[in-house]
């Protein structure tokens, strides 16, 4: 795994939701002795311009700081110092010993007067300030380190800046240095994960086609810091709807970073096998994003739960196709070429929706040639690349989601982590 953030710091083990609330505890008294701690901020950049294009996240990318907090607690959860993160020196207040600059931390600077029942630090990176404000640091409202975790982040938020803002965190104890001085080292972690999708290419029974979008389409819109989510979060599209495109149209105007109609078609020579066993050649359409070398990317919170045909809050995905010619089998189990778009219009469908079909994702898993795989469970941290996505007449429907078509996709995770998924068609 890249480590996205190295640094010599404090820290310790991750509070479980178990601990001690602020309203159950009283604040630890502090001891009489004050030691420091030495914190270096490793591998660290500051915000740049914001990117519109999504290049793949390979292990040498770095995810930018842009704001955070260096919390330092005790064992039960109490905070005794905090500090605000900036990375503007115009923010930054000489009266004001609560606020240090990003710049500062990339040097090095030891934090002097650090009272003796500190044992943790924890830095949370890349908020906005509806998630966690500097303000409820300040005034007391956040007392013990859980009214932290208990904050809610948005994915909206993990999309900002080509998702090199994307919230961080993570938590260490300290170790003793000797002469009062403490140090840990920290990892940050990002609190989203990302699905990463390369190409789509059709299978051996379609003959034409066009990719008109590519859209997440269930999924957790919010998450606490603690990185646990509840069902109350998962949303998605009407799935039991007469008009899809309609819906569709209507949900992604409050998500449209999770849409992606940015698509051209490119035709490639492939090898095949022919029915007599001699190797040849055809071409076919496959579909990329629009600009060269870029990847469909879209933030998410890996939240897995197990998929059921009636209780399933995974992640969903769906791909919209149309001007479909295909090989279907007829009564007699031939194969028969049919124009869809021609044969909807024949069967009274309306020309707005005719030769229109949808490719169902509702399951993800790690090896493409088991059938019965179980889906994957997703983390945090990780980007799942999806491979072997083909397009065939087996998996389409005129509906989104029906309950009558399962489709697995395999996925490759890499650091961030990246990770390789399957779509097992």
């Amino acid at each position: 795994m890249k480590k996205i953030f190295s640094m010599l710091a404090a820290g310790s083990m991750l509070f479980g939701l178990c601990a001690c609330s602020s309203e159950e505890t009283e604040v630890d008294s502090v001891a009489s002795s004050e030691g420091r701690v030495f914190i270096r901020l490793v591998n660290v950049v500051g915000p740049s311009e914001s990117r519109m294009t999504e290049t793949p996240k390979t292990e040498s990318d770095v995810t930018e700081f842009h704001n955070g907090f260096i919390i330092f607690g005790t064992p039960k959860s109490a905070i005794r110092k905090h500090y605000e993160i900036v990375t503007d020196p115009a923010k930054v207040d000489p009266k004001n010993d609560h606020v240090i600059l990003l710049d500062d931390l990339r040097e090095g600077k030891t934090f002097e007067g650090i009272p003796g029942d500190v044992t943790n630090v924890a830095i949370i990176a890349n908020v906005t300030e509806d998630e966690l404000s500097a303000e409820e640091f300040h005034n007391g409202t956040i007392r013990f380190h859980n009214d932290v975790l208990n904050h809610v982040i948005q994915l909206r938020n993990q999309y900002a800046d080509n998702m090199s803002h994307v919230a961080l965190y993570d938590m260490k104890k300290l170790a003793s240095t000797g002469q009062n001085s403490m140090s840990a080292s920290l990892e940050l972690k990002p609190m989203c994960a990302r699905l990463e999708i390369a190409k789509i290419t059709p299978g051996p029974d379609i003959i034409q086609y066009k990719v008109d979008g590519i859209y997440l389409a269930g999924f957790y819109s919010q998450m606490y810091i603690s990185q646990i989510s509840n069902r109350d979060f998962w949303t998605g599209p009407e799935y039991d709807t007469e008009n899809a495109a309609e819906e569709l149209n209507r949900f992604y105007t409050q998500y449209p970073y999770l849409k992606n109609e940015d698509i051209r078609g490119v035709a490639e020579t492939v090898n095949v096998t022919n029915e007599d066993g001699s190797e040849g050649t055809k071409e076919i359409k496959v579909f990329y994003p629009t600009e060269e070398g870029k990847v469909w990317a879209y933030p998410f919170f890996g939240k897995y739960e197990a998929r059921d045909d009636n209780d399933h809050y995974g992640l969903r995905l769906i791909v919209k196709v149309s001007d479909l010619i295909v090989y279907l089998k007829d009564e007699n189990g031939d194969m028969q070429l049919r124009d869809v778009t021609a044969n909807d219009i024949l069967n009274g469908v309306p020309a707005e929706k005719a030769g229109i079909r949808y490719l169902n994702i509702n399951g993800f898993v790690e090896d493409y040639h088991n059938t019965e795989a179980e889906p994957i469970q997703f983390y945090n941290g990780n980007v799942y690349t999806v491979q072997n996505f083909d397009i065939t007449t087996q998996n389409l429907s005129d509906k989104i989601m029906p309950n009558d078509i399962s489709v697995n996709v395999t996925l490759t995770v890499k650091p961030w982590t990246i990770k390789k998924v399957y779509p097992q068609i």
